[in-house]
């Protein structure tokens, strides 16, 4: 994110970063980093930047996960 998008976010606002590593989003989902990759076998959505390098679009990630979430009558 540019200077000027962050000044346009708004003055003294904290945004959360749209995309998160593996141990962020373990901790975030409150699993453990296998469970993470486990999902990925599983179709997570992620970007692969190297060929160790992945990180995982926040809102993906969320919509991903509400899709596949077990609703209990």
């Amino acid at each position: 994110m540019s200077t000027n998008q962050n000044r346009e976010a708004g003055a003294g606002q904290t945004q959360e970063p749209d995309y998160e590593n593996k141990k962020e989003l373990a901790a975030r989902l409150g699993v453990s980093v296998r469970t993470i990759d486990n999902l990925l076998t599983r179709g997570l959505p992620h970007l692969k930047l190297t060929r160790k390098l992945i990180r995982f679009p926040r809102a993906a990630v969320d919509e991903w996960l509400a899709e596949r979430q077990v609703r209990r009558a």
